[in-house]
């Protein structure tokens, strides 16, 4: 007969456990593994739940709530973290290096908006540059022109971008009808009813977005920049170089717009800087005024028997509103309209 198996807190500390005793702790472990596998499964669906990204530059990362709390470190803009919880106005979050902390829940985007600006960015990759521009202060990349659009990116003062694009848009979304003649007086001090001007713009490190224009300058060097007469420089171009006594001084196209914001165009005038070795400065090899212009102005050369010759080539709209393409040439330092 086997042996009765006694209960476990009658065991000495020096006794063996009968075979069914080892059965019983087998059917045991496994009730324990298996209650505890619910718990591992949740764990892991949590980690792989919310995630969001960062916007704005160096987001204080702090170690807890409250006023005792202390600033671990700093998010960059575009970081990806995953959301561990959420309360009023902060979120906890884990960076990539497995920190924990909390930041303010309005410097956080979803993945849905990160998506869409991916998407603006790959657009953007394709459309070509009219010309550098620096960043006057710190703005903000949208994802639309407007003012309560979605934000993402921050470009700080001093850096560089890629124009692209301009368009116009409402600075409030529901603005009050002006009487004509408000309206006229409107335009005569620089602003075109509730207008303002947004520039689409390529960054480094794949950030992309619309900003307020003025919060960006094209530049062109200041040796033809000193020129502008007080105009708005909206594209500009290098187009050719040349050599004189050694040194490399190059050819320069812009375009250019009045000072009126929120016209539907991009550009009214055209300007074309030649290098003159005789008097040292640049001069003005051609002008054209009086045009409504639109993005892009494409540049590009062409052979000729004294070497590459800068061409450009123009979108605009006649009076009755009709676009056409205008093709340019240039002659020694004479710029022509192709015929």
């Amino acid at each position: 007969m086997s042996p009765t198996c006694p209960k476990f807190s009658m065991l000495p500390r020096t006794a063996s456990f009968p075979r069914c005793a080892s059965r019983w702790l087998a059917v045991m472990f496994m009730t324990g593994l298996i209650a505890v596998l619910p718990g591992c499964q949740r764990e892991a669906v949590e980690e792989s739940g919310e995630f969001a990204y960062v916007r704005g530059d160096s987001v204080e990362f702090r170690n807890e709530l409250g006023p005792a709390s202390e600033v671990m470190g700093h998010l960059q803009s575009g970081e990806r973290v995953h959301v561990v919880s959420r309360r009023p106005r902060w979120a906890e979050v884990r960076n990539a290096a497995g920190e924990t902390g909390w930041v303010l829940q309005r410097y956080l985007v979803s993945h849905e908006i990160y998506d869409q600006f991916e998407q603006l960015a790959r657009q953007v990759d394709a459309l070509p540059s009219q010309g550098a521009a620096v960043i006057r202060r710190e703005a903000n990349l949208h994802l639309q022109p407007g003012r309560d659009t979605q934000v993402f990116y921050q470009l700080a003062e001093g850096e560089r971008a890629e124009v692209v694009g301009h368009r116009v848009a409402p600075r409030n979304p529901a603005p009050v009808e002006a009487s004509p003649e408000a309206a006229a007086a409107g335009r005569a001090e620089g602003s075109a009813s509730n207008d303002e001007d947004w520039l689409l713009v390529r960054a480094s490190d794949g950030r992309s977005g619309w900003l307020l224009e003025g919060a960006a300058d094209l530049n062109p060097p200041i040796e033809v920049a000193q020129y502008r007469e007080g105009l708005r420089i909206r594209a500009w171009f290098e187009i050719y170089r040349e050599l004189d006594q050694g040194e490399e001084r190059a050819w320069y196209l812009w375009a250019t717009i009045r000072r009126v914001a929120g016209l539907p165009h991009d550009f009214d005038e055209i300007r074309v800087f030649v290098w003159n070795p005789r008097a040292s400065r640049y001069e003005t090899a051609y002008r054209e005024r009086n045009l409504t212009g639109f993005y892009p102005i494409v540049v590009g050369s062409s052979e000729s028997p004294g070497g590459a010759s800068p061409r450009f080539r123009l979108q605009l709209e006649d009076s009755s509103g009709q676009r056409f393409e205008k093709s340019y040439f240039m002659v020694g330092r004479q710029v022509r309209v192709e015929r």
